[in-house]
């Protein structure tokens, strides 16, 4: 197998793999800002004689760059996906398919080639994500709410008194705006998780798989309460898979 480049291009983070004969190599996480991708060097070597690059990217703003910093320093051509009806084991809930994000419909394809029951995969990163997916691929719908660091920012912008320091604490009731704040936020999601997969499991009339992955995971695992399993990054399976799919560049 050529060498392929995978990108995930999320709202905070860059994350990337190589993926060869060998199998795929994660590498680390890059920030950025809305400003500009942050610092490539290390996914630069580590793609170098890359044949492709496949991207998925929610920060659109970002996406060009991205794909004019590939073309410049690793000259191979990319491929960036764009959801559509169905694919990779999939069929997308949306009237308008191309409307969900392709890092959701990639990450549902990723889980449904490794699992065959149906699941909820919460994603929970700077914004949480969670769909259900039926025993048949069948994609049923989601749900899309701030996380908790996005909570406190729109309580920062949205109100004049409400102001919180640097160190706050998860706790069921808080004792400072600090710790109610940045409580309240992670408390909701673990609530929102609940909800759905109680409901998740009525609508498929089946025991349903929690999953849960993304960079605020570890926050709500400490009060949730509910059997699941961790996944590192569903996005980049569905793109090692889309990749594996199409073959050359």
């Amino acid at each position: 197998m050529s060498k392929k480049l995978l990108l995930d291009l999320g709202n905070s983070r860059l994350k990337w793999a190589v993926l060869d004969a060998a199998g795929r190599h994660d590498g680390e996480p890059v920030a950025h800002t809305h400003a500009g991708l942050g610092d490539l060097t290390a996914m630069r070597t580590a793609a170098r004689g890359a044949q492709g690059a496949w991207i998925s990217s929610t920060a659109h703003s970002l996406t060009q760059g991205l794909i004019d910093a590939v073309a410049q320093t690793l000259r191979c051509p990319t491929n960036v996906y764009a959801s559509p009806k169905e694919d990779l084991g999939i069929r997308s809930a949306y009237d308008l398919p191309h409307t969900l994000g392709t890092d959701r419909f990639l990450a549902m394809a990723g889980v449904r080639a490794q699992r065959s029951g149906p699941f909820l995969l919460v994603d929970a990163g700077t914004a949480m994500t969670i769909d259900l997916v039926d025993e048949g691929g069948q994609h049923l719908g989601g749900l899309i709410v701030p996380g908790p660091a996005l909570m406190r920012d729109a309580l920062h912008r949205g109100t004049a008194g409400i102001r919180t320091g640097e160190a706050p604490r998860l706790r069921e009731f808080a004792r400072s705006t600090d710790d109610a704040v940045w409580s309240g936020g992670c408390l909701a999601c673990v609530a929102l998780v609940g909800h759905a997969w109680r409901h998740a499991a009525m609508g498929v009339g089946a025991e349903v798989e929690l999953l849960l992955t993304g960079g605020a995971l570890p926050l709500l695992e400490t009060h949730l309460s509910l059997p699941h399993q961790r996944l590192a990054n569903p996005v980049l399976d569905g793109l090692a898979l889309w990749a594996r799919a199409a073959g050359g560049p």
